[in-house]
């Protein structure tokens, strides 16, 4: 088995941070929620909010490790191997969120299971903001 490139560790461990950053913050809101209303907070949203969080990281390293392990084979191979990565990521995600839903009554919060799910987009999205403000405290103004 190769080595796994420092850029994946890399880029995973940012999402992985900004991730469990949205994740406290779902945990505040879910919590703001439950006083301001009649519903009832419970271990379930935590739980699920752990699930997904896991889920999501998870979703975003393999998808680094396919495309480390696209950049060696011809273009054609490559698509290929990044389509059947996709489908089978997103069956990975799908049976997450089925076991959560059928696991609702005893341990997940559905909700808190599936938001996390977005988080890694949000994360890849701030990703060239955090380099920019990196680069400025670092004096390296372009």
């Amino acid at each position: 088995m190769k080595k796994i490139d420092p850029i994946v560790l890399k880029e995973t461990g940012f999402v992985a941070i900004v991730s469990l950053i949205l994740s406290v913050f779902m945990q505040a809101v879910f919590l703001i929620v439950s006083f301001a209303t009649s519903w009832d907070y419970t271990y379930k949203v935590l739980l699920g909010n752990l699930l997904g969080y896991i889920a999501a990281v998870g979703n975003f390293f393999l998808m680094g490790l396919t495309v480390q392990k696209a950049l060696g084979k011809e273009q054609k191979d490559a698509a290929n191997l990044m389509r059947l990565s996709q489908m089978l990521r997103l069956l990975m995600l799908f049976v997450v969120a089925l076991v959560a839903y059928l696991l609702r009554d005893y341990a997940f919060n559905i909700i808190a299971v599936i938001i996390p799910f977005i988080f890694p987009r949000i994360g890849v999205t701030l990703r060239p903001l955090a380099s920019k403000i990196k680069q400025r405290r670092n004096g390296k103004n372009e």
